[in-house]
């Protein structure tokens, strides 16, 4: 936001200007130093209720998220023992067991419409059988608009989680369809119709009273190629929603998330911009200091405080937006390395706390010089390090390490006492090892334990 100065005619007595001209200059001096400092804090605080903004978003989207997978695995579950009872016994099945079974899953579903069971192509089973007489004897092939997510489900062999779809019976409904294969060979699917509506409405229904607008797009999991199924389309232009990704079966879903409450921040900021205009150079610098500590709470919300290095929050975020590039270009190739220090404990104990927090930050600037100024290295917690590089050279990876080895294992001078701490590393490859942070770690843990045992067991 930008501020004009016009001067007051007369604001200041002319025979003081006259006489001392360095007034009107201390005067604007004054003037322009408190809407140039209350200019940033303005900026300053919309930029922090925006941050606000999307981390409520995030918070409340992801508890949305997880509502939702509970949700759909309880729905879910109930075919699992049904598809291995099918596997085992197509041979000698019994319509009268197989009602029976169907019939006892859907005393115990929530949001089901009905179970069918296909075989081959044609649905031969189906519960309950009022309401739905028009599936049965179904065959798949002549419904073309479900026909090709339902042959991309068996060629991959793997369930997914397809729709909403309008079904030949009549209504709207997610389908989850389990192919079955027996002796490698393609023998019948298992599917459960769920009420989509049924199931949105028992998740969403409170969220406009509690301030959030959501939509979700993805039909037959295809994310953001997918189209809108449920609330508006527009929310997905919108440049205040929230994008949360929800798993499901096969693919996956994009839900937008919007606060619909009212920002009163806003009047608070136009309050703010009088003060600017009205107060004084005191006034102006206690807002500066003010803002100053802000600054540093939020710097300290994304750097660990010892080593000033980016944290979980902050590493996470980085991992996350890299992965999202990957997917674009599978071709380049990112690296995250896990460092753990080895014999930190025993500085720890034999020179005190203050030793070991010089032993951390010796070897976190050892790690950062070491690496490239484009990479990312953050303390994970304790005497773990991560180290994320994108465009990796594969070829080079144990170069790397060595390089890292050699400069943490220098010893290090603390009050005449030379400090040693010996280093553990392991690592995981994106796209080799996974495309997600969780997978990447737990694959860089297990090398970092093995690397760790490894080196232990050659003293």
């Amino acid at each position: 936001m930008q501020f004009a100065f016009r001067p007051e005619v007369n604001a200041i007595p002319r025979d003081i200007t006259a006489t001392n001209p360095r007034y009107w200059f201390i005067a604007f001096v004054v003037f322009f130093a408190v809407i140039c400092v209350g200019t940033w804090m303005i900026n300053l605080e919309a930029s922090e209720r925006d941050a606000r903004r999307k981390v409520d978003l995030v918070v409340q989207g992801t508890a949305l998220r997880s509502q939702m997978n509970r949700e759909l695995n309880r729905v879910l579950y109930l075919t699992s023992g049904l598809r291995s009872y099918l596997v085992v016994r197509q041979k000698t099945l019994e319509r009268d067991e197989i009602e029976n079974i169907l019939a006892a899953m859907y005393g115990e579903s929530q949001h089901i419409k009905n179970f069918a069971v296909a075989v081959g192509h044609r649905i031969t089973y189906v519960h309950p059988l009022t309401g739905n007489e028009k599936a049965l004897g179904l065959f798949y092939p002549d419904v073309p608009e479900q026909w090709n997510a339902i042959k991309r489900t068996i060629d991959s062999g793997k369930p997914a989680l397809l729709g909403p779809v309008n079904l030949v019976q009549g209504g709207k409904g997610l389908i989850y369809r389990a192919p079955i294969f027996i002796n490698g060979h393609y023998w019948g699917l298992l599917s459960s119709v769920i009420d989509s509506q049924s199931l949105f409405d028992a998740m969403f229904t409170d969220n406009k009273a509690n301030g959030l607008e959501v939509a979700i797009r993805g039909v037959d999991g295809l994310g953001m190629k997918g189209e809108v199924f449920w609330g508006n389309s527009g929310l997905f232009a919108d440049k205040n929603v929230q994008l949360i990704d929800i798993d499901v079966p096969g693919g996956k879903w994009v839900m937008a998330v919007k606060s619909t409450t009212i920002d009163e921040g806003k009047n608070t900021l136009w309050l703010l911009q009088g003060m600017v205009w009205l107060l004084a150079l005191a006034l102006a610098w206690s807002v500066f200091l003010v803002l100053s500590q802000r600054a540093k709470l939020a710097r300290l919300a994304l750097f660990d405080a010892l080593t000033g290095l980016p944290n979980r929050l902050l590493l996470d975020d980085r991992v996350d937006r890299a992965m999202t590039s990957l997917q674009r270009d599978s071709t380049k190739a990112c690296l995250l390395m896990f460092v753990d220090l080895d014999r930190f404990k025993q500085v720890n104990d034999e020179y005190g706390h203050h030793a070991g927090d010089f032993a951390l930050k010796s070897a976190a600037s050892r790690i950062r010089a070491t690496v490239r100024k484009a990479d990312t290295v953050g303390r994970w917690g304790g005497d773990e390090f991560l180290v994320f590089m994108e465009n990796v050279d594969r070829a080079r990876i144990s170069e790397l390490f060595a390089k890292i080895r050699k400069a943490v294992e220098k010893p290090v001078n603390y009050r005449g006492h030379e400090l040693s701490v010996g280093v553990s590393i392991g690592y995981a490859l994106a796209p080799d090892d996974g495309n997600k942070m969780d997978q990447l770690l737990r694959v860089a843990d297990e090398r970092m334990y093995a690397d760790k045992d490894a080196r232990n067991a050659a003293r």
